[in-house]
């Protein structure tokens, strides 16, 4: 009897050893968490690449928050790469599986179906919420397509679109070389121009391919006319 009492204290004292345990390591997490947020957003200031790559890199060293940094993509080359164009452009980013889909996308631009942005997510120098979103949609694929459409040709378009009050149209569907197509699922696709592609980066190994056909700047006059499409079908 005073065996299995005591064997039940033991139990007991290892399970209560384990609780504490448990609650030390979340307010570890919580302390970090809090600090790093205050160090992100503490002087409400944007932070340069350089900044953001120091963090980074500071950050990886901490043991039990490296799953969080276990990829390439916050090292320098990757990093700039992707927000080189900040300055002048909008930045977005989608995430593949395959190498010949991502080569696909570079060579004849990227599809995608009624809304632009089901599959690409906006970026720039907001460093929690790049963190965020690349933990949120890394396990898609490994290679991150870089898109980059220039700040210039955005707000000439949306201003198009303002006037010419087409309704429930963003700015990537007028942005199409070729008119939209049904695909078997009765859903319009749309093809982005390959132009619009910066490259991509395998994020797992820090690989970049660059599109030597980029320019965010670039327009075509078949955009007025997507436009004015997209009014007439309204207006019927």
């Amino acid at each position: 009897m005073e065996s299995y009492l005591l064997f039940f204290l033991v139990l007991i004292a290892l399970l209560a050893g384990y609780i504490i345990y448990l609650h030390v390591q979340l307010a570890k997490k919580n302390l970090f968490i809090e600090s790093t947020i205050k160090r992100l957003y503490g002087s409400g200031e944007a932070w340069t690449t350089e900044e953001l790559m120091e963090f980074f890199n500071e950050v990886r060293k901490v043991q039990h928050y490296r799953t969080l940094f276990n990829d390439n993509l916050f090292e320098e080359k990757p990093l700039a790469f992707l927000l080189g164009n900040e300055k002048n452009s909008k930045i977005y980013i989608h995430y593949t599986r395959e190498r010949t889909v991502a080569e696909s996308i570079v060579k004849n631009g990227f599809i995608f179906v009624d809304s632009f942005y089901k599959t690409a997510l906006p970026v720039n120098q907001d460093r929690l919420d790049l963190l965020m979103k690349h933990n949120s949609r890394k396990s898609f694929g490994d290679y991150l397509m870089v898109i980059c459409i220039g700040s210039s040709i955005a707000q000439r378009y949306m201003a198009e679109i303002d006037r010419s009050r087409v309704k429930n149209i963003s700015l990537e569907n007028v942005l199409t070389e070729d008119p939209p197509e049904k695909n078997d699922n009765g859903d319009w696709t749309y093809v982005l121009p390959n132009k619009y592609v910066k490259g991509y980066i395998n994020h797992q190994t820090g690989e970049i391919i660059s599109n030597p056909a980029f320019d965010p700047e670039y327009e075509s006059p078949n955009f007025m006319k997507n436009l004015q499409s997209f009014r007439a079908i309204q207006m019927n």
